[in-house]
């Protein structure tokens, strides 16, 4: 969120956004009658389209007031769009978004769609390089019995990783490419 919309999230805070993720993966993942039988549609027996335009409008109103508190502190600092000065380190993408000329400027729906896009891509990402990671542990005992050793080593067995500098093996493990090592394992 952070990089997103330039502020950290408590808990609290970030409960709301996790909802909506995870409602939105939810409804990608549940079994769809219509997806197999188009004419149900018209019926919506499972009630899919209206978790959606729910999650849309709960969406809208959460991404919309985090941009309308930037379009506002922009105001209130005097720099609007376009005319800021300050292009350091602490600008983010709504930042970015709200400096873009008036050609290649986002109206506010659009704007909505691409910051939820990257929350929900981000989440996305993080979570399938998580199971990918686990699953390799789970096919490769030699990976996590190296990974293990390694942390027992240097962290011992009562505390947490804080310096990845220390442990180097967990940070060469990488992601590869599915498709390419399935091929060199077949």
């Amino acid at each position: 969120m952070m990089t997103v919309f330039g502020k950290r999230c408590d808990e609290r805070e970030w409960n709301e956004p996790q909802g909506l993720v995870r409602e939105g993966y939810d409804l990608l993942g549940m079994f769809n009658w219509i997806d197999h039988f188009p004419l149900l549609g018209l019926l919506d027996l499972q009630g899919a389209r209206k978790r959606c335009r729910k999650l849309v409008q709960r969406m809208n109103l959460f991404v919309g007031k985090l941009i309308t508190e930037h379009k506002m502190r922009w105001i209130e600092n005097g720099k609007g769009t376009n005319g800021g000065d300050d292009h350091n380190s602490s600008r983010n993408f709504v930042d970015v978004l709200l400096d873009l000329d008036a050609e290649n400027r986002l109206n506010d729906s659009d704007m909505i769609a691409v910051l939820w896009d990257m929350i929900f891509k981000g989440t996305d990402t993080v979570a399938i390089l998580l199971e990918w990671a686990l699953a390799r542990m789970v096919l490769h005992p030699e990976i996590q019995a190296k990974a293990r050793a390694e942390i027992d080593t240097v962290v011992g067995t009562t505390k947490s990783v804080t310096n990845q500098k220390r442990v180097p093996f967990h940070r060469t493990f990488k992601p590869i490419d599915p498709v390419r090592d399935r091929k060199k394992h077949a």
